[in-house]
C-alpha cells in the first residue's frame, strides 16, 4: 500500500487515544504495583523496583503478543512473520525492544521513584530527539515549523506534570529513558523503511521484547528473596480503590484478569496504529501526535465512571499539546504537497 501522510496522521492520533485508554485501564482502573515494596535506599530496594517494572511489563508483553500475532494472522501476514523471525530482520528490530524495555522502561521506573513529574517531563522529549535522529538516519524532512510544533506538544506534557522533586540521579535516569524511547522509534521504523509490513515489524519487535524481559526476569529471580517478592507482586494486583465504581470489584481475580487483558488489547491496538502511523507519516509526525496520549488520559479520566476533574495546569497543557499537534499536522501536509509537486515536475 502506498504511503499516505493523511492516513498516517489519523493513525498516529488514534494511537494516542488508545494509549490513553491503556494507561487509564492498567494504572487507574487497576493498581498493578500494590505489592511493590522497592525503595531507593538499598541495592535490594532498587532491585525490587526494577523487578516490579520488568515483571508487570513481562505479563503485559505476553498478553499483548497474543493480540499482535493474532492480528498478524487476521491480516494474512503470519507467513511473512514466520519467514522473517529467524533472519537478520529480527536482529534489526531487536534494538527497538532493547531500548523500549531495559534501556527505557527500567531507567524510567527508577527515575519515577525520585520524582514522577521529572521522569515524565524529561522522558517526554523523546519525539524531539527521535525526530532529529530520523532526519539524519532516514533523511526525513524536519522543518523548523514542524520542530516547533513538536516542542509545543512536549511543553504541554511538561506543564501538566511539572518539575517537582529535582534530583540529579533522577534527572540522569529520566534522560536515559528519553534516549531509550527515542531510539525505540527509530529502530522500530528501520524495518518499515526497508518495506517490511508494519504489522510484521511490530510482531517481531514484540517477540524481541518478550525475549529481553524473560531473560532479565530469570536473572533477577535467581537472587534470593526476589521470587517471593515477584509472587506477592502478582498476587497483589487488584482494582484501584480510589473510585466508587471499583468497590464491588476488589479481589475478584477473574475480573482482574479480564481488565488486565483489556489493557493489553488497548496496548496492542495502540502499537498497531502507531507503527502504521510511522510507516505512513514518518517518525516525527507520528511521535508528536502519539505523545498527546497524556492529554487524552486526562480527558478520559474526566468522563464517567472516573469523574476526575482536570486542573488548570491540565487545561493549559492540553491546549499546548493540541496546538503543537495541529502545527505538526498542517506542516506535514504542506511538506507532502511540496514533495508531490516536485515529483510531478521531475517526472
Amino acid at each position: 500500500m502506498q504511503r499516505s501522510n493523511k492516513r498516517g496522521v489519523i493513525q498516529a492520533a488514534i494511537s494516542g487515544i488508545l494509549w490513553a485508554a491503556y494507561s487509564v485501564t492498567l494504572y487507574s482502573w487497576l493498581s498493578p504495583y500494590n505489592g511493590d515494596t522497592g525503595t531507593l535506599d538499598s541495592a535490594q530496594g532498587i532491585m525490587f523496583i526494577i523487578l516490579a517494572a520488568i515483571g508487570i511489563a513481562w505479563i503485559d508483553a505476553l498478553i499483548t503478543a497474543v493480540f499482535e500475532v493474532g492480528y498478524c494472522i487476521q491480516q494474512k501476514k503470519f507467513d511473512e512473520f514466520k519467514r522473517l523471525l529467524p533472519t537478520k530482520a529480527f536482529l534489526k528490530i531487536m534494538p527497538a525492544a532493547l531500548f523500549a524495555g531495559p534501556l527505557g522502561l527500567v531507567p524510567f521506573a527508577i527515575a519515577s521513584r525520585y520524582s514522577v513529574s521529572v521522569a515524565t517531563s524529561i522522558s517526554a522529549f523523546y519525539p524531539a530527539l527521535g525526530s532529529v535522529i530520523a532526519m539524519f538516519w532516514f533523511k526525513e524532512k524536519l522543518t523548523v515549523v514542524k520542530f516547533v510544533g513538536i516542542l509545543f506538544a512536549i511543553s504541554g506534557v511538561v506543564v501538566v506534570t511539572g518539575f517537582s522533586g529535582l534530583h540529579i540521579i533522577g534527572i540522569l535516569f529520566a534522560i536515559m529513558a528519553s534516549i531509550g524511547y527515542s531510539l525505540e522509534l527509530d529502530f522500530g521504523y528501520r524495518l518499515m523503511s526497508e518495506d517490511v509490513d508494519p504489522v510484521v515489524s511490530l510482531a517481531l519487535k514484540q517477540m524481541a521484547a518478550i525475549m529481553f524481559y524473560t531473560l532479565m526476569l530469570v536473572i533477577l529471580l535467581l537472587v534470593p528473596g526476589n521470587w517471593e517478592f515477584f509472587v506477592n507482586l502478582v498476587r497483589s494486583i487488584d482494582f484501584n480503590t480510589g473510585y466508587a465504581f471499583t468497590q464491588g470489584m476488589v479481589g475478584k481475580v477473574p475480573l482482574i484478569i479480564a481488565v488486565f487483558c483489556l489493557a493489553s488489547l488497548f496496548n496492542a491496538s495502540a502499537y498497531v496504529f502507531y507503527f502504521r502511523g510511522m510507516n505512513n507519516a514518518g517518525v516525527s509526525t507520528a511521535s508528536s501526535l502519539n505523545i498527546a496520549y497524556g492529554i487524552w488520559t486526562i480527558i478520559i479520566l474526566a468522563l464517567p465512571p472516573f469523574f476526575t476533574m482536570p486542573t488548570m495546569s491540565n487545561v493549559i497543557g492540553a491546549v499546548l499539546t493540541f496546538t503543537g499537534s495541529a502545527i505538526v499536522i498542517f506542516e506535514s501536509g504542506r511538506i507532502e504537497k511540496m514533495t508531490q509537486q516536485n515529483q510531478i515536475q521531475n517526472s
